[in-house]
Protein backbone atom coordinates (compact mmCIF):
# COMPACT_ATOMS: atom_id res chain seq x y z
CA UNK A 1 0.00 0.00 0.00
CA UNK A 2 2.64 2.51 0.74
CA UNK A 3 4.51 1.84 -2.45
CA UNK A 4 0.98 2.42 -4.49
CA UNK A 5 0.87 5.61 -2.67
CA UNK A 6 4.60 6.67 -3.79
CA UNK A 7 4.07 5.86 -7.01
CA UNK A 8 0.68 8.02 -7.07
CA UNK A 9 2.53 10.68 -5.53
CA UNK A 10 5.48 11.31 -8.13
CA UNK A 11 2.90 10.63 -10.84
CA UNK A 12 0.94 13.60 -9.60
CA UNK A 13 3.93 15.07 -8.78
CA UNK A 14 5.50 14.92 -12.48
CA UNK A 15 2.30 15.72 -13.77
CA UNK A 16 2.26 19.08 -11.84
CA UNK A 17 5.88 19.76 -13.77
CA UNK A 18 4.14 19.84 -16.64
CA UNK A 19 1.21 22.68 -15.64
CA UNK A 20 1.31 25.83 -17.23
CA UNK A 21 0.11 29.36 -15.44
CA UNK A 22 -2.75 29.10 -17.42
CA UNK A 23 -4.04 25.59 -16.45
CA UNK A 24 -3.35 23.54 -19.64
CA UNK A 25 -0.90 20.77 -19.80
CA UNK A 26 2.98 21.64 -21.25
CA UNK A 27 3.22 20.83 -24.58
CA UNK A 28 6.58 18.93 -25.58
CA UNK A 29 8.76 20.15 -28.20
CA UNK A 30 11.73 18.26 -30.67
CA UNK A 31 14.32 20.68 -31.89
CA UNK A 32 16.43 19.40 -34.90
CA UNK A 33 18.01 23.47 -35.30
CA UNK A 34 20.76 24.44 -32.50
CA UNK A 35 19.50 27.59 -32.79
CA UNK A 36 16.17 26.65 -31.63
CA UNK A 37 17.14 24.55 -28.93
CA UNK A 38 19.05 27.43 -27.64
CA UNK A 39 15.94 29.50 -27.55
CA UNK A 40 14.28 26.77 -25.50
CA UNK A 41 16.60 26.46 -23.20
CA UNK A 42 17.19 30.37 -22.57
CA UNK A 43 13.21 30.52 -21.99
CA UNK A 44 13.60 27.71 -19.30
CA UNK A 45 11.88 24.74 -20.88
CA UNK A 46 14.38 22.70 -21.64
CA UNK A 47 12.54 20.33 -19.47
CA UNK A 48 9.80 19.47 -21.99
CA UNK A 49 11.99 19.59 -24.56
CA UNK A 50 12.48 15.70 -25.75
CA UNK A 51 15.15 15.44 -27.85
CA UNK A 52 17.53 17.27 -30.38
CA UNK A 53 19.51 17.34 -33.00
CA UNK A 54 23.12 16.17 -33.34
CA UNK A 55 24.35 19.50 -34.11
CA UNK A 56 22.59 20.80 -30.64
CA UNK A 57 25.35 21.08 -28.29
CA UNK A 58 24.70 24.08 -26.26
CA UNK A 59 24.61 23.98 -23.60
CA UNK A 60 26.22 21.62 -22.67
CA UNK A 61 23.08 19.90 -20.97
CA UNK A 62 21.26 19.72 -24.82
CA UNK A 63 24.60 16.71 -25.27
CA UNK A 64 22.30 14.91 -23.57
CA UNK A 65 19.13 15.20 -24.51
CA UNK A 66 17.59 11.86 -27.02
CA UNK A 67 18.82 12.51 -30.52
CA UNK A 68 16.67 12.51 -33.51
CA UNK A 69 18.67 13.33 -36.42
CA UNK A 70 19.87 16.46 -38.21
CA UNK A 71 18.49 19.19 -40.49
CA UNK A 72 19.87 16.60 -43.43
CA UNK A 73 17.93 13.30 -41.74
CA UNK A 74 15.55 12.76 -39.56
CA UNK A 75 14.86 9.71 -37.83
CA UNK A 76 11.23 9.50 -38.15
CA UNK A 77 10.92 6.44 -36.02
CA UNK A 78 12.22 8.01 -33.25
CA UNK A 79 10.16 10.84 -32.99
CA UNK A 80 7.54 8.81 -33.69
CA UNK A 81 8.16 6.97 -30.63
CA UNK A 82 8.78 10.06 -29.04
CA UNK A 83 5.37 11.49 -29.93
CA UNK A 84 6.09 15.31 -29.26
CA UNK A 85 3.51 17.98 -30.01
CA UNK A 86 5.67 20.36 -31.98
CA UNK A 87 9.36 20.12 -34.20
CA UNK A 88 11.07 23.50 -33.57
CA UNK A 89 13.18 23.82 -36.82
CA UNK A 90 14.29 26.82 -39.39
CA UNK A 91 12.35 26.80 -42.62
CA UNK A 92 15.01 25.01 -44.54
CA UNK A 93 13.75 22.11 -43.20
CA UNK A 94 9.87 22.71 -43.82
CA UNK A 95 9.35 20.31 -46.38
CA UNK A 96 10.87 17.49 -44.59
CA UNK A 97 8.56 17.68 -41.65
CA UNK A 98 5.40 18.38 -43.49
CA UNK A 99 4.97 14.38 -43.15
CA UNK A 100 4.55 14.27 -39.51
CA UNK A 101 1.58 16.58 -39.76
CA UNK A 102 -0.65 13.71 -40.71
CA UNK A 103 0.94 12.00 -36.78
CA UNK A 104 -0.29 14.97 -35.07
CA UNK A 105 3.15 16.16 -34.55
CA UNK A 106 2.59 20.13 -35.86
CA UNK A 107 6.18 21.30 -37.42
CA UNK A 108 7.13 24.80 -37.05
CA UNK A 109 9.46 26.43 -39.20
CA UNK A 110 10.96 30.09 -38.78
CA UNK A 111 12.33 32.55 -40.61
CA UNK A 112 15.15 33.97 -39.99
CA UNK A 113 16.31 37.02 -42.65
CA UNK A 114 17.58 39.54 -39.94
CA UNK A 115 17.94 40.24 -36.68
CA UNK A 116 14.03 41.43 -35.82
CA UNK A 117 12.85 38.50 -37.18
CA UNK A 118 15.00 36.51 -34.79
CA UNK A 119 13.41 38.30 -31.99
CA UNK A 120 10.04 37.73 -33.32
CA UNK A 121 10.88 33.95 -33.17
CA UNK A 122 12.13 33.71 -29.67
CA UNK A 123 8.44 35.95 -29.03
CA UNK A 124 6.65 33.27 -30.85
CA UNK A 125 7.70 30.46 -29.17
CA UNK A 126 7.42 31.73 -25.35
CA UNK A 127 3.74 32.68 -26.60
CA UNK A 128 3.16 29.23 -27.36
CA UNK A 129 5.06 28.34 -23.83
CA UNK A 130 3.81 29.80 -21.68
CA UNK A 131 7.01 32.27 -21.37
CA UNK A 132 6.24 35.67 -22.92
CA UNK A 133 7.30 37.33 -19.97
CA UNK A 134 10.75 35.80 -20.41
CA UNK A 135 10.81 36.13 -23.82
CA UNK A 136 10.39 39.80 -23.90
CA UNK A 137 13.04 39.75 -21.41
CA UNK A 138 15.90 37.91 -23.38
CA UNK A 139 14.47 40.50 -26.69
CA UNK A 140 15.04 43.49 -24.88
CA UNK A 141 18.55 42.51 -23.15
CA UNK A 142 19.78 41.46 -26.53
CA UNK A 143 18.76 45.06 -28.07
CA UNK A 144 20.47 47.00 -25.12
CA UNK A 145 23.97 44.95 -25.33
CA UNK A 146 23.32 45.45 -29.66
CA UNK A 147 23.09 49.33 -29.21
CA UNK A 148 25.81 49.56 -26.76
CA UNK A 149 28.20 48.18 -28.69
CA UNK A 150 26.92 49.68 -32.14
CA UNK A 151 27.96 53.22 -30.00
CA UNK A 152 31.25 51.75 -28.89
CA UNK A 153 32.28 51.23 -32.53
CA UNK A 154 34.16 54.34 -33.32
CA UNK A 155 36.15 53.04 -36.19
CA UNK A 156 33.08 51.50 -39.15
CA UNK A 157 35.06 48.97 -41.51
CA UNK A 158 34.34 47.60 -44.59
CA UNK A 159 34.08 44.02 -44.18
CA UNK A 160 33.49 40.40 -46.29
CA UNK A 161 32.00 37.86 -44.65
CA UNK A 162 33.08 34.32 -46.26
CA UNK A 163 31.10 31.18 -45.22
CA UNK A 164 32.81 28.88 -47.50
CA UNK A 165 35.74 30.01 -50.28
CA UNK A 166 35.61 27.12 -52.17
CA UNK A 167 33.54 28.17 -54.07
CA UNK A 168 33.79 31.46 -52.67
CA UNK A 169 30.09 31.90 -50.55
CA UNK A 170 29.40 35.19 -49.11
CA UNK A 171 26.60 36.67 -47.33
CA UNK A 172 23.66 39.06 -48.94
CA UNK A 173 21.11 41.35 -48.42
CA UNK A 174 18.56 38.12 -47.15
CA UNK A 175 20.83 37.04 -44.58
CA UNK A 176 21.18 37.96 -41.12
CA UNK A 177 24.70 37.86 -40.63
CA UNK A 178 24.41 40.99 -43.41
CA UNK A 179 22.05 42.24 -40.26
CA UNK A 180 24.45 41.46 -37.70
CA UNK A 181 27.29 43.40 -39.44
CA UNK A 182 25.51 46.21 -40.09
CA UNK A 183 24.16 46.65 -36.40
CA UNK A 184 27.93 46.27 -35.54
CA UNK A 185 28.28 49.91 -36.92
CA UNK A 186 30.25 48.27 -39.71
CA UNK A 187 29.35 47.44 -43.68
CA UNK A 188 29.00 44.63 -45.01
CA UNK A 189 30.76 45.23 -48.85
CA UNK A 190 28.59 42.55 -49.96
CA UNK A 191 24.71 44.09 -48.63
CA UNK A 192 23.61 44.79 -52.05
CA UNK A 193 23.66 41.07 -53.33
CA UNK A 194 19.72 40.15 -52.72
CA UNK A 195 20.60 36.20 -52.46
CA UNK A 196 21.28 35.39 -48.96
CA UNK A 197 24.36 33.19 -49.32
CA UNK A 198 25.39 34.05 -53.22
CA UNK A 199 28.63 32.25 -54.85
CA UNK A 200 31.12 35.24 -55.44
CA UNK A 201 33.89 35.66 -57.82
CA UNK A 202 37.16 36.35 -56.64
CA UNK A 203 37.47 39.38 -59.01
CA UNK A 204 33.94 40.83 -57.74
CA UNK A 205 35.47 40.44 -53.92
CA UNK A 206 38.98 41.89 -54.91
CA UNK A 207 37.38 44.94 -56.44
CA UNK A 208 35.30 45.75 -53.02
CA UNK A 209 38.55 46.23 -51.00
CA UNK A 210 37.55 45.11 -48.24
CA UNK A 211 39.14 46.76 -44.88
CA UNK A 212 38.74 43.21 -42.54
CA UNK A 213 37.64 39.38 -44.41
CA UNK A 214 36.19 37.27 -41.95
CA UNK A 215 36.24 33.68 -42.35
CA UNK A 216 34.33 30.76 -41.51
CA UNK A 217 35.80 27.60 -39.61
CA UNK A 218 35.01 25.99 -43.50
CA UNK A 219 37.14 28.18 -45.78
CA UNK A 220 40.36 28.02 -47.24
CA UNK A 221 42.36 30.84 -45.65
CA UNK A 222 45.64 30.32 -47.19
CA UNK A 223 43.76 31.10 -50.90
CA UNK A 224 42.47 34.49 -49.63
CA UNK A 225 45.81 35.71 -47.52
CA UNK A 226 47.40 35.22 -51.40
CA UNK A 227 44.42 37.12 -52.94
CA UNK A 228 44.34 39.63 -50.46
CA UNK A 229 47.92 39.88 -49.24
CA UNK A 230 47.59 43.52 -47.44
CA UNK A 231 44.29 42.61 -45.93
CA UNK A 232 43.32 41.88 -42.40
CA UNK A 233 42.12 38.31 -42.35
CA UNK A 234 40.15 36.70 -39.41
CA UNK A 235 39.37 32.83 -39.05
CA UNK A 236 36.95 32.38 -36.33
CA UNK A 237 37.43 29.62 -33.78
CA UNK A 238 34.22 27.04 -33.99
CA UNK A 239 32.63 28.33 -30.74
CA UNK A 240 32.86 31.77 -32.33
CA UNK A 241 31.15 30.39 -35.84
CA UNK A 242 28.75 28.85 -33.89
CA UNK A 243 27.64 32.33 -32.31
CA UNK A 244 27.93 34.05 -35.64
CA UNK A 245 25.68 31.04 -37.30
CA UNK A 246 22.94 30.85 -35.31
CA UNK A 247 19.75 32.94 -35.44
CA UNK A 248 18.90 32.80 -31.26
CA UNK A 249 19.25 34.48 -28.10
CA UNK A 250 22.89 34.49 -28.23
CA UNK A 251 22.66 36.71 -31.31
CA UNK A 252 23.43 40.05 -29.67
CA UNK A 253 27.26 38.22 -28.96
CA UNK A 254 27.85 37.88 -32.90
CA UNK A 255 26.83 41.80 -33.05
CA UNK A 256 29.80 42.36 -30.31
CA UNK A 257 32.21 40.35 -32.35
CA UNK A 258 31.89 42.28 -34.77
CA UNK A 259 31.75 45.65 -33.39
CA UNK A 260 35.14 44.56 -31.46
CA UNK A 261 36.74 43.71 -34.56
Amino acid sequence: MMMIKFLYRLLISGLFCLILQNGVLAETYVSISPAMTEIVYALNIEDRLLGVSTRCKYPDDAKNKEKVGDNFFINTEKILKIKPDYILALDSSEFMLNKFKRFKIKPLCFKYPDIESIYENILAIGKLSGREKRAEEIVQFSKRRIELARKQNKNPKNILYLADTMPMISIGKGSFINDIIEKSGHKSVTSELKTSYPVIMEEYAVLKNPDIIILSIFADDKRIRRLFPDTKIIRTTSAESDIINRPGPRIYKAVEFFAKL
